[in-house]
């Protein structure tokens, strides 16, 4: 890599995550493309990038302005076995912050099944902003004040969807932690 993108330099993230499982910059793919998508890699368990839509278990980012975005593998490359749970992983530039957890290879055949999907990512992604927003703090970074934050949980076009359901949920998640909680498979960095 040519060199620590500008993204994660405005965060401080090398300094905040040091000492981790492994280093930031090992852990991170910078893009310009206008349109790509995330998924969360089978054989590696960790979100990648891809340019094709795939499957119906992706995320597509657009990135009108093409300026560099950076897409950081967290759960199994950052880090691993946190108690609480971790998102996946991230995509980011100089402005706006973007969790995302892939839920898509759950299969539910109940509303009950639906909601503890949904209950264990909001859990991930609350484990996964409380663990940035400490680290960050150690590196005199005010996390949701220097980036606007947003939260995703990824489902598969299969996925039987509840949008009152989900309206609850990304209004509950919001109170309890001021960042908002999307579950379109779309991202739009500005």
């Amino acid at each position: 890599m040519m060199g620590v993108p500008q993204a994660v330099q405005n965060l401080k993230l090398c300094w905040a995550f040091r000492g981790y499982q492994q280093r930031v910059t090992d852990c991170i793919t910078p893009t310009t493309e206008r349109e790509f998508y995330l998924k969360d890699d089978e054989q590696t368990n960790t979100v990648v990038i891809t340019l094709a839509s795939g499957d119906g278990k992706v995320c597509k980012v657009s990135n009108p302005s093409g300026r560099e975005a950076v897409v950081l593998a967290i759960d199994h490359k950052l880090i691993d076995n946190r108690k609480g749970g971790i998102a996946d992983g991230a995509v980011f530039n100089l402005s706006d912050f973007h969790f995302v957890e892939f839920k898509t290879n759950a299969i539910c055949q109940s509303d009950a099944g639906v909601e503890e999907t949904y209950v264990k990512a909001m859990q991930q992604l609350i484990s996964t902003l409380d663990l940035f927003e400490k680290a960050l703090a150690k590196a005199h970074v005010d996390f949701t004040s220097k980036v606007q934050v947003e939260c995703h949980i990824i489902v598969s076009d299969i996925f039987p969807r509840n949008n009152a359901s989900e309206m609850t949920k990304a209004l509950l998640f919001a109170d309890q932690t001021g960042v908002p909680l999307s579950f379109d498979n779309e991202i739009e960095l500005n």
